[in-house]
């Protein structure tokens, strides 16, 4: 029985290892906590402790590990429905302006950089943006923002 209990505690470490690589929002890590508990609870029977010791002291141990990876999870879960705050995709729905601009496409300082854009909405029937017009990003795709011209009741900053 000890050997099964060093087992299922040698199991449970694996499992949190593993579980602090991958993202499976505390799944792992809340098996690992039970393995740990049953092979405690296994530890204590097989030292001659019996049931009195080994079942409050395996409950315990599970139930603040349970309790840990809960929290963990719930805060993956929360972080990954919060929005976009760096990187890129922060620029959607920012306002941009026109430094250049020839047909379809030019160029728009977004974020203190010059970036390549184009203009998806409206083009053929409406006139090219001007230089210094405030676009708004709807957009990017590599290092190219979508963008579309500002409408009257936006205000840029």
């Amino acid at each position: 029985m000890a050997a099964f209990g060093v087992v299922a505690v040698l199991l449970g470490l694996l499992l949190i290892l593993v579980e602090a690589h991958t993202p499976t929002s505390g799944v792992l890590g809340g098996i690992a906590v039970l393995a740990i508990g049953a092979g405690i609870w296994m530890l204590f029977l097989s030292g001659g402790a019996g049931q009195v010791v080994a079942v409050p002291v395996a409950l315990g141990v599970a139930g603040i590990g349970i309790g840990v990876s809960a929290v963990a999870g719930r805060k993956v879960v929360a972080a990954r429905r919060a929005p976009v705050r760096g990187g890129p995709q922060s620029l959607v729905g920012t306002h941009a302006t026109v430094s250049s601009w020839s047909g379809p496409v030019g160029q728009v300082r977004a974020d203190g950089g010059l970036w390549s854009a184009r203009i998806e909405f409206g083009y053929p029937d409406d006139p090219a943006p001007a230089a210094g017009e405030s676009v708004v990003v709807e957009g990017v795709h590599g290092l190219t923002l979508t963008v579309r011209r500002t409408e009257p009741w936006e205000v840029p900053p």
